[in-house]
């Protein structure tokens, strides 16, 4: 089984160094992607991204530094760096060598820059979302310039792994970059729902956090069907089957 997770724009300034280390596997459009971004002005990456003029100039001076291949002198690993709050709740400074090892081996994040990435493939500072308009060549964004890499990338770990099932823990952004009708596994959409006197709501910041603690428990318990996890209940939640489907999964709390 393979969970798939989404990026986050936070990372964290000084992460963590983890006792080995992998390399992206599709470098040579991350180097295409990090070439056009590089034609473009501050202001331009500011309308780009929507972001303000301080990060603007930070991301703007990050895509000049790019290097390649990295190395553990300029870069980190994936699972160490970020730092939004799925990654809070993943804890991922708290993992055994033999837990970031099976997280290497079960759990994807998806990459607007680097595509999809294993949690130990080493990273350097980047802020691009999926759902960036990126003109490269004739691709109008990011989801065009992609189009079936991740997917195909993705389907070779399923097969490596043995793997029958994907968990979306991801955003709609980042899980519409992969066709999942060309994927040789189902997709089962996890959805966390928060109970406020009687009426179900789903509230986005803790859905994310959510999301980093199914990854862990994944992980943790070694979980190799989406039927184990039924047994979900780290922080109040539990799952409804009344409110579940064959290929989604509810959990309440």
């Amino acid at each position: 089984m393979i969970a798939l997770l989404s990026p986050s724009k936070n990372l964290h300034n000084i992460p963590l160094t983890a006792h080995r280390f992998s390399l992206p596997r599709l470098p040579e459009q991350s180097e295409t992607l990090i070439k056009a971004l590089t034609k473009l002005k501050k202001s331009e990456l500011q309308d780009l991204m929507h972001i303000n003029e301080k990060l603007a100039s930070l991301n703007y001076n990050r895509y000049r530094t790019f290097s390649w291949p990295h190395t553990p002198e300029d870069a980190s690993v994936a699972i160490y760096t970020f730092r939004g709050e799925v990654y809070l709740g993943f804890e991922a400074g708290t993992l055994t060598q033999s837990q970031a090892e099976r997280a290497d081996k079960h759990v994807r994040i998806l990459s607007g820059l680097y595509g999809l990435l294993k949690p130990l493939d080493l990273i350097q500072p980047y802020r691009l979302e999926m759902g960036s308009a990126l003109k490269v060549g004739r691709s109008k964004d990011l989801y065009t310039f992609w189009g079936d890499q991740i997917t195909n990338l993705l389907n070779e770990d399923l097969a490596e792994t043995k793997s029958k099932a994907i968990i979306n823990l991801a955003s709609k952004e980042y899980i519409s970059a992969i066709d999942t009708s060309k994927l040789i596994a189902p997709v089962f959409d996890i959805h966390f729902l928060e109970d406020r006197d009687g009426t179900l709501k789903f509230l986005s910041y803790n859905a994310k956090r959510s999301r980093g603690w199914m990854a862990r428990y994944i992980v943790d318990q070694n979980i190799k069907t989406p039927s184990a996890l039924k047994g979900f209940n780290l922080q109040g939640y539990a799952y409804r089957e009344d409110l579940s489907e064959t290929t989604k999964m509810v959990f309440v709390r």
